[in-house]
């Protein structure tokens, strides 16, 4: 846990159990944890998370096992932990976040097809739907996140659970034998015979293509071949260059998935990877729709085929395997973070392939030398230092701008002098990337990378966040809880005294001198220094209150007690 002050700190928490009311906003704060060695094997998983999936990284030789915190039915946004262990149990590393002594601060007062209609007046019926409860632990508020899955958007509306209001909206759409796009051959195995005709299915079901025939429903019409031979020229629809490389970068991202990092598509997707070329007429974007990827075919001027270059179709499943690992939302820092991912996964890939470079998208990009450099960000316009960050609304909050200062950190640790090589920086990215909590900064990035590295890594990792600007100055310390023992709470009690007023008591090992936060039913009360470990309070007849007593010490170390009651 961070911490500014030099003297230990005591949190009192308190919330009435009617209105199930939490602390307040000014006092609840991100529990960003990034642990490793002793600190990480010391962890225990907090009883409010639940293991969501599991993990063999048998190359990293290691397990990792998600987890996400709930408050009964709502999820946590932003509230995951991955632990990362060896194959023998022990923890190695702690990733994510969580938020201790969580309560909400509204009711439920709408159920999900109410808020759906909210959604439906937007941006009406057509897609498909889903809900789900979470809270947000900035504010302590019960709300729907409401998803619409199109074609080609995937809308994410955020409603609030007693008014119905919407909090916030964003299309979380990530945008981003035969002869290809640039004329060579490539040899297409995976093709199935159905009798008739061949079809660019592969013969494990694993990769499937489609030509969407100009058009926006997906995925199209399955592509098919009377001689395997796939060499109908075009660039628009029937032109099966396009289909080729679609299927063929597929196979290619795949293998290097399951060789490098034991990622198996179909545990997540059992549909397999499912492609589209031929995306609309003129399209200049390829996406992720949660489901599978889609290529438009370019204006033929800026861009052309996008299928045709094999890091812009890693890139674009990548987002698949984000969705699968981290969940990163696609908007602000957080979905900067998503872009770099499926950018630094892109350029893996080529590099895997034997064609790799640090650009992105330059087989597609014929006037031009691609759409991103990674080792030079500023060439096309993109910032490469955290102090000339986007902070517009535009772009998700700069989800592709501010991608490049991720990009760059990545380009300094593999290839600068005294740089790791790539190798090791593909596996401290995977590591660290896929264990973020899903509203992870750049800050928690740089903290999950230094967890995941070696000890002779390290330095390497933290020197290249120093060279885009993700300080410690910025960031602030390491997130770890410090060394040495916890502080210890114990005899917490209750006593009523005159009128309404009660007293909560407790005894710590830390100094007497501490700083109490008190809110009650989600509003912000006192912030003050006492000399004595107890807190006297004016509540209401009859509320039951529920609260609980954190203690951090100089060192960070952190203990948390409770919850207890009090009925008044």
């Amino acid at each position: 846990m961070k911490s500014i002050f030099s003297i230990p700190l005591l949190f009192l928490l308190f919330s009435p159990v009617v209105n199930a009311v939490p602390e307040g906003p000014s006092n609840r704060h991100a529990e960003f944890i990034a642990l490793k060695g002793a600190e990480a094997s010391n962890f225990k998983v907090p009883d409010t998370s639940r293991l969501m999936r599991t993990l063999d990284l048998k190359k990293a030789n290691a397990i990792s096992k998600r987890y996400q915190q709930w408050l009964g039915d709502a999820e946590v946004l932003g509230g995951q932990l991955t632990v990362l262990t060896t194959p023998a149990g022990e923890t190695v590393a702690v990733i994510g976040a969580h938020y201790p002594g969580l309560m909400s601060t509204n009711d439920i007062k709408i159920n999900d097809k109410a808020v759906q209609a909210v959604a439906v007046k937007n941006i009406g019926n057509a897609g498909k739907w889903s809900t789900k409860l979470m809270i947000n632990p900035a504010d302590g508020r019960y709300f729907y996140n409401v998803e619409n899955q199109r074609a080609d958007s995937r809308w994410f509306y955020w409603i609030d659970a007693t008014n119905g209001s919407v909090v916030n909206a964003y299309d979380g759409l990530t945008t981003g034998s035969g002869i290809g796009v640039d004329g060579n051959i490539k040899s297409l195995l995976d093709t199935t015979w159905t009798g008739s005709q061949y079809q660019m299915i592969s013969a494990d079901g694993r990769q499937k293509t489609y030509d969407a025939k100009n058009k926006s429903i997906l995925p199209g019409i399955l592509a098919v071949d009377s001689d395997d031979n796939w060499n109908l020229p075009g660039t628009t629809s029937p032109g099966q260059p396009a289909l080729v490389d679609a299927h063929f970068f597929a196979n290619v991202t795949d293998d290097y998935y399951q060789n490098i990092h034991d990622f198996n598509w179909m545990s997540k997707y059992p549909q397999g990877m499912v492609s589209s070329a031929h995306l609309k007429r003129k399209y200049n974007n390829a996406y992720w729709n949660g489901t599978q990827v889609a290529y438009g075919d370019g204006d033929g001027i800026t861009f052309i085929n996008f299928s045709g270059d094999l890091d812009v179709v890693a890139h674009e499943l990548t987002h698949g395997v984000t969705e699968a690992t981290s969940n990163l939302i696609y908007q602000n820092e957080s979905g900067a973070l998503n872009e770099a991912f499926s950018d630094i996964m892109g350029t893996n890939t080529e590099y895997y392939f034997g064609t790799g470079n640090w650009t992105i998208g330059e087989d597609i990009t014929p006037g031009d030398n691609g759409i991103r450099n990674m080792e030079d960000p500023t060439e096309d316009g993109y910032p490469d230092n955290y102090a000339d960050r986007y902070t517009g609304t535009p772009d998700n909050g700069g989800v592709h701008i501010n991608s490049s200062i991720v990009n760059h950190w990545y380009y300094l640790l593999a290839t600068e002098t005294g740089g790791i090589g790539l190798s090791a920086a593909d596996q401290i990215a995977y590591k660290s990337f896929t264990s973020l909590n899903s509203t992870a900064d750049f800050c928690d990035a740089r903290a999950a990378t230094i967890a995941v590295a070696t000890n002779s890594e390290e330095s390497h990792v933290t020197a290249a966040w120093d060279l885009v600007g993700v300080t410690e100055a910025i960031c602030g310390a390491s997130s770890d809880p410090g060394t040495g023992d916890a502080p210890i709470i114990s005899d917490v009690s209750s006593t009523k005294l005159k009128g309404l007023q009660f007293r909560i008591s407790w005894t710590t090992n830390e100094p007497a001198t501490t700083e109490v936060s008190f809110t009650c039913c989600g509003t912000y009360v006192k912030n003050e220094f006492v000399t004595s470990h107890s807190y006297t309070f004016s509540g209401t007849k009859g509320a039951v209150y529920t609260y609980y007593v954190s203690s951090t010490d100089v060192d960070k170390n952190k203990t948390t007690a409770g919850p207890f009651t009090h009925q008044n």
